[in-house]
């Protein structure tokens, strides 16, 4: 028992989702999402995209560099459109002593126009 309370207490994880109805790719912004006014889409192919990122002790912010990373991977969804459609991110932190991990994951689908 005293080693289970000890590992609770040198290692946590947390996640967070959050969606987003339109993302337009070149003016995203994850905290204040600001979705824009455009012409009935309809969704297409589903994308998925992921990174991971590594702390160890003090040495770097493994959250800013994901979310630096995060715009980059919006960009590169989704080619033929700027839209993505009906999008959901996925946070996840853990964390012992000594070594932290943090990984985003978005997925949604590709705005295409009704042919």
């Amino acid at each position: 028992m005293r080693y289970l309370f000890l590992l609770f207490l040198i290692m946590g994880c947390s996640h967070k989702y959050q969606t987003y109805h339109v993302i337009d790719k070149y003016n995203f912004d994850k905290d204040h999402p600001n979705p824009p006014i455009t012409k009935k889409m309809y969704p297409g192919q589903k994308v998925k995209r992921s990174h991971c990122e590594g702390q160890l002790l003090f040495t770097s912010n493994a959250v800013t560099k994901n979310t630096k990373y995060l715009e980059q991977m919006i960009k590169g969804m989704c080619p033929d459109s700027n839209y993505i459609l009906n999008s959901r991110l996925t946070e996840t932190w853990w964390t012992t002593i000594i070594y932290s991990r943090s990984c985003m994951e978005i997925e949604g689908y590709c705005a295409r126009k009704k042919n």
